[in-house]
């Protein structure tokens, strides 16, 4: 049964800027990061090197602890560049991209009779267990626990936030594939928080316990929804994977293919024409923030997020 969540304390800073519902593809970048810091919790072992040509979808580096959890490159090109930091950790895979990609071919994945360990078994290996998050901690998840629940937020209340339902416009097949395999995960529910009102691209999915939620910022924040549907208590797991995550999750699945593509918003009072953008996971922000009326020296401050 679904449940209306509706919160009280918060703020929403009203900045300027809001990205206009126009879709450019982004000049495409020469050189691509992927860090293993983002991935928390995860020591990582180097596979690929220096000097090696990779595919997109190819394994970098696995997991120490779990070694079946890899981790790909977002594009093919060469490794120009392994970063180490002190003690000869690994900071960063700095990528030359090729002009024309080349991807891993996993096979679609026919997810009808498959039991759990087999649907986690392909995520590990193609290297999209690593968008399934896990809480306490939001660390990478372990797929040694089961979760109590599925917890995806539909709905970004943060200031000059994209609209989830513009970025994944189209993108019913791969949500819905997604959907299907991870629900297989959990003896519980798939959780998904939508704006109240709001024409949502996830209402016509099935396999999902839909909330209604509005109120200020943190409204659309996945731990609001876990803290308001189901709080964890000790010794409980539950996992949450980000909404454009299940995009990529649900092509590997239909296609084989590991696509790292994003739909970011370019907002702020200093872009000339605040608007939407397709770019792929580990871009140089350079090849498209620079020509969108931010000059470079300029007194600006740009943020990921």
């Amino acid at each position: 049964m679904s449940k209306d969540i509706r919160i009280k304390k918060g703020l929403d800073i009203k900045l300027v800027g809001v990205a206009q519902k126009e879709l450019d593809n982004a000049a495409a970048s020469s050189f691509y990061y992927v860090r293993p810091e983002d991935f928390h919790s995860i020591i990582p072992k180097l596979v690929a090197r220096e000097g090696t040509h990779v595919k997109a979808g190819e394994t970098l580096f696995y997991n120490k602890s779990v070694e079946s959890m890899k981790f790909v490159s977002p594009v093919s090109g060469e490794i120009v560049e392994v970063q180490r930091g002190p003690k000869r950790r690994i900071d960063a895979f700095k990528i030359k991209a090729d002009v024309n990609q080349d991807y891993v071919n996993h096979g679609a994945f026919n997810l009808s009779g498959k039991k759990a360990e087999e649907i986690k078994n392909h995520l590990l290996a193609s290297g999209c267990w690593s968008f399934v998050k896990q809480r306490p901690y939001d660390v990478v998840a372990n797929p040694a626990l089961t979760p109590k629940a599925i917890f995806i937020s539909g709905h970004a209340s943060a200031p000059l936030a994209a609209d989830l339902n513009f970025a994944l416009s189209g993108k019913e097949k791969e949500l819905q594939a997604a959907i299907t395999a991870l629900g297989m995960l959990t003896d519980g529910k798939v959780h998904v928080g939508v704006a109240k009102n709001s024409d949502s691209i996830f209402t016509g999915l099935s396999g999902i316990e839909l909330h209604k939620v509005s109120g200020p910022h943190p409204s659309g924040n996945v731990g609001t929804l876990i803290n308001k549907i189901d709080p964890i208590n000790k010794g409980e797991t539950v996992y949450t994977v980000a909404a454009q995550d299940l995009v990529i999750i649900g092509e590997l699945l239909l296609t084989g293919k590991f696509n790292a593509e994003r739909v970011v918003a370019l907002a702020g009072s200093s872009v000339e024409n605040p608007r939407y953008f397709t770019t792929k996971i580990g871009a140089t922000l350079d090849t498209f923030i620079y020509k969108n009326g931010i000059e470079k020296g300029a007194n600006h401050t740009v943020i990921s997020s």
